[in-house]
């Protein structure tokens, strides 16, 4: 079964982007693996640019839920990683995270994003892992 609800707890402040609660039933979890923007000829794209490989990472993300027999609906929980942080970046990173949310139907669940120093693939700047239950 899918993401069932999405919860805004009374008392805690205004989610910018996410949910704070995403409540799932079922019987099967499926754990994503980090994707960052790598094609299917393990070619890093969007060098440089955290738009181009945020959104290419969430679509990566879903595919890999879609590949385990999950729908886009049964994503529950996104973890972001995004090397070299600042506040300043963000208009970029969620604008590509914006137009992968467009192009797959993402109901934006609950998140985490997290400033790292670097990622294992070297030029990678965004890593996406998800949790999904169906």
């Amino acid at each position: 079964m899918p993401v069932t609800d999405y919860v805004k707890p009374e008392g805690l402040y205004r989610p910018r982007g996410f949910v704070h609660v995403a409540v799932a039933t079922g019987a099967k979890a499926v754990e994503i693996g980090g994707q960052i923007s790598v094609d299917v000829n393990d070619q890093l794209q969007h060098p440089g640019d955290y738009a181009g490989q945020t959104e290419l990472a969430l679509r990566n993300v879903v595919r890999a839920a879609e590949g385990a027999g999950a729908r886009v609906s049964d994503i529950a929980k996104l973890r972001i990683y995004i090397v070299d942080y600042r506040p300043e970046i963000n208009d970029e990173v969620f604008g590509g995270f914006g137009a992968a949310v467009a192009a797959t139907g993402l109901r934006v669940p609950a998140m985490l994003v997290l400033g790292i120093s670097a990622l294992a693939f070297e030029g990678a700047l965004v890593e996406i892992d998800a949790t999904a239950y169906c």
